[in-house]
């Protein structure tokens, strides 16, 4: 079984798709009451965000799809996502996520 990262919104239209196919349990109507206060672009915006961050070197899919579920506006929140991940950014590094998530 191959393992994907999912977005926000991604995961949102997923559940959307399955809940009008079917019923889903109470783990999952819970999981997709979250997604959709939580997403704040679409699943393309999304998708494309993720490919953008990935060309940069040092961001991992798992760290890019976790930008996008963020979505910070500054500096130290980018910095704060890395912390974890002992990674000290530069400012141009930053800055250059910033720009994809502003759609520069």
């Amino acid at each position: 079984m191959e393992r994907k990262y999912l977005t926000i919104p991604e995961t949102k239209e997923i559940l959307e798709k399955i809940s009008k196919e079917r019923d889903i349990n109470d783990f999952q109507k819970d999981v997709l009451t979250y997604v959709r206060n939580m997403s704040k672009i679409s699943p393309e915006e999304a998708k494309e965000m993720v490919k953008k961050l990935m060309k940069l070197d040092f961001v991992s899919e798992k760290m890019a799809v976790k930008i996008v579920d963020i979505m910070p506006v500054n500096p130290e929140q980018v910095r704060s996502i890395f912390y974890k991940e002992k990674k000290d950014l530069n400012e141009e590094q930053i800055s250059s996520i910033l720009a994809i998530l502003k759609g520069e």
